[in-house]
């Protein structure tokens, strides 16, 4: 059976056997200081699931080292909401959360999910390395984390029971957001019934019309069958979802300098990550197109001038919701889209830069 096939249900399955094995093992730290837990939410044979069988890979090459990671990576520990604490009290070393989860301790990330913030992946690239990591790190360290790495999963788009390529399809339309405040503040200001519902729920809840569509980015999508429940598939591309790596903070400082340069070098380059789930989406969405399973719509110029009009007032009223640093860190994101700008020479975007 194909990988894509299995996600959902071995996802599920994953979460189940992570209470029992969670419940069972008490989390206990690691042994010893060479041996460490790395914690995860990726179904197998995903990109991210295979970019945490190669670090421990690389890892094991690395003669410089003796660090030995234990992954935990379909979710036997639990759900990044769980798993996410559980490394911030030092129980697992290392794991990589969706930015859902990294907003429940960090809250400002949500701005993130500000809907039309970027245009393309090399912006989001240039201001999350040269701007936007460097003013959360303290924020992250305050709650006993360092930043070790971004990740992503691609472009979000909006997917229904029907056709949702008008602003005005949304009134009143049962969705799912995206679990951070920046997706639900923008699916009601669409007027929207917005239902936030837990991710295990989502596809049984389009079954039974509790929910009739929401977003998601297109390979999780297709992998974990919502395609076959709301097969209307609109290319809106309104954010771009990236993940976090992050350590314990102390367990971090007990490493030596070799041992955080493996550990770095061993998550490898975001650039290859991006390429694979790339490579994985367009052989997923053509097996989809190809079966008649999905519908896709693009919009027209004047369909994305209406989505980026009704999302214009989200900004500044998300940043008032957050509160904290949120003002701050709002403005070292767009001192960030402006000095891209001067550094492209304010070039067209890359038309295939939000590729599904």
């Amino acid at each position: 059976m194909n990988p894509i096939a299995r996600y959902a249900g071995a996802a599920l399955v994953s979460l189940a056997l992570g209470m029992l094995v969670a419940a069972c093992s008490g989390e206990a730290p690691a042994e010893n200081d060479t041996s460490f837990r790395v914690a995860g939410s990726s179904p197998p044979g995903t990109p991210w699931a295979m970019q945490w069988e190669q670090f421990a890979e690389t890892l094991a090459e690395d003669e410089r080292i003796t660090l030995q990671p234990t992954l935990y990576i379909h979710a036997q520990l639990g759900d990044p909401e769980r798993t996410i604490q559980s490394v911030r009290r030092g129980r697992i070393q290392m794991g990589g959360f969706p930015l859902g989860a990294v907003a429940a301790l960090v809250p400002e990330v949500a701005l993130l999910h500000t809907p039309f913030l970027f245009e393309e992946e090399a912006q989001v690239d240039y201001v999350i390395d040269h701007h936007l990591q460097p003013a959360l790190e303290p924020l992250f360290a305050a709650q006993g984390l360092t930043v070790l790495h971004w990740t992503e999963a691609g472009w979000l788009h909006l997917f229904g029971q029907a056709p949702l390529r008008h602003p005005d399809a949304l009134a009143g339309y049962p969705v799912r957001p995206q679990p951070t405040l920046g997706s639900r503040m923008w699916f009601g200001s669409l007027g929207a019934d917005v239902r936030p519902i837990p991710y295990g729920d989502l596809l049984s809840s389009l079954q039974t019309g509790l929910v009739r569509g929401g977003d998601f980015n297109t390979l999780m999508y297709l992998a974990a069958g919502l395609v076959d429940e709301a097969p209307e598939l609109t290319l809106t591309a309104h954010a771009f979802e990236v993940g976090v790596i992050l350590a314990n903070s102390d367990w971090w400082s007990r490493r030596t300098a070799d041992e955080q340069a493996a550990l770095r070098q061993a998550l490898g380059a975001r650039e290859r990550l991006r390429e694979a789930v790339a490579v994985q989406t367009m052989r997923a969405l053509d097996d989809a197109q190809a079966e008649g399973r999905v519908r896709l719509h693009q919009p027209d110029s004047a369909e994305l001038a209406a989505w980026r009009e009704r999302a214009a007032a989200v900004r500044s009223r998300l940043v008032r919701e957050i509160g904290g640093e949120a003002a701050h860190i709002d403005a070292v994101i767009h001192e960030g889209l402006a000095s891209w700008r001067v550094a492209s020479s304010v070039r067209d975007p890359d038309p295939e830069a939000r590729a599904p």
